[in-house]
């Protein structure tokens, strides 16, 4: 089965495309009429590799990122892939796949820096404001609920050992069912926000923010320990973990302390939590390339819409009277 993970590298390749000059194969002579291929550009047999052995496990063409779809569709005409890494070919054979795989190139290199797919990219990038404006109205519906929140900031990942076995199908069905199991076993949980990401290093992984009911809930440690030791359940301990309340002093330093309790009316930590926030809603291209059409790669959890309060309203602690002292 064909790891999704593979076409990141048709995103290297683009990004070491020199706008003027199209990518190109050409042929060396390796025997008496016998031609193999070869490329200036760097890296660019291997990814026509990767395509060959992704139209031999699809029949159609999905891709969340707009370049890697257009790479896919200008290739998915050319036939003669599979035999790009053969060091002896026929010269007729190897000549007609080369003319093949050049006009393709030249399409695709022409397609890519059109207004079109440029317009294609500048959508798929407003995804970040989108996902910002999402927050800042899903924030405060939950505060319309509850008079103080607690903020968790997770980070669930894998153990190397099985980088080699993750898929993005993998990964998407991992996160599913752990906010699931999340969801159904902490009662206080009121909403949570989360982000996938892909990283070279890191391979596929998630950043999540769990929110929970703050009269119910104050110990951000201890809770996130918990949520942690959850998902190294459910994944039969693959999984990692790390609780970002171990770094609250640097948060602090940086002022963008955004977890623990956060008080309804505390303007100043809000502030603080929306900054902590924004890399949640910024778009990550390593994961888009791995997923299928139409897949997000963030989220949060639903919440009914706020029902209009009864009762007296909220006094703000800035409206509170000032009490005096007197000797």
């Amino acid at each position: 089965m064909f790891n999704k993970a593979r076409l990141i590298s048709i995103i290297a390749l683009v990004k070491s495309l020199n706008v003027e000059t199209a990518p190109m194969v050409s042929l060396i002579t390796t025997a008496p009429n016998k031609l193999c291929f070869t490329s200036e550009t760097k890296g660019l047999l291997d990814v026509l590799e990767d395509v060959d052995d992704y139209f031999h496990c699809h029949t159609e063409i999905s891709s969340s990122h707009p370049t890697v779809e257009l790479f896919l569709s200008h290739m998915a005409h050319v036939h003669g892939l599979a035999q790009i890494k053969q060091q002896e070919l026929d010269e007729d054979t190897a000549n007609i796949i080369a003319h093949d795989i050049n006009q393709a190139l030249i399409a695709f290199h022409h397609a890519l820096y059109s207004k079109d797919h440029q317009k294609r990219l500048d959508n798929r990038l407003r995804a970040a404001p989108r996902n910002s404006q999402s927050l800042e109205k899903y924030i405060p519906t939950l505060f319309l609920k509850h008079a103080k929140l607690l903020f968790i900031r997770l980070d669930l990942g894998y153990k190397e050992k099985v980088y080699c076995r993750l898929t993005p199908e993998t990964a998407m069905e991992d996160r599913r069912c752990y906010l699931a199991i999340i969801k159904r076993q902490f009662p206080g949980l009121v909403g949570y926000i989360w982000k996938m990401e892909y990283g070279r290093d890191r391979r596929f992984h998630m950043h999540t923010v769990f929110i929970f009911n703050g009269a119910l809930h104050q110990q951000d440690r201890s809770l996130g320990r918990l949520l942690g030791e959850h998902w190294e359940e459910y994944t039969n301990d693959l999984g990692t973990y790390f609780n970002c309340a171990h770094l609250r002093e640097h948060y602090q330093a940086q002022g963008n302390d955004g977890i623990g309790i956060v008080q309804y009316d505390d303007v100043q930590k809000q502030e603080k939590l929306f900054k902590a926030l924004e890399y949640l809603t910024k778009h990550d291209e390593l994961m888009l390339a791995t997923l299928p059409s139409g897949r997000r790669t963030f989220g949060r959890m639903e919440i009914p819409e706020a029902s209009n309060r009864r009762g007296r309203p909220r006094i703000r602690r800035s409206e509170l009277p000032v009490l005096i002292e007197f000797d």
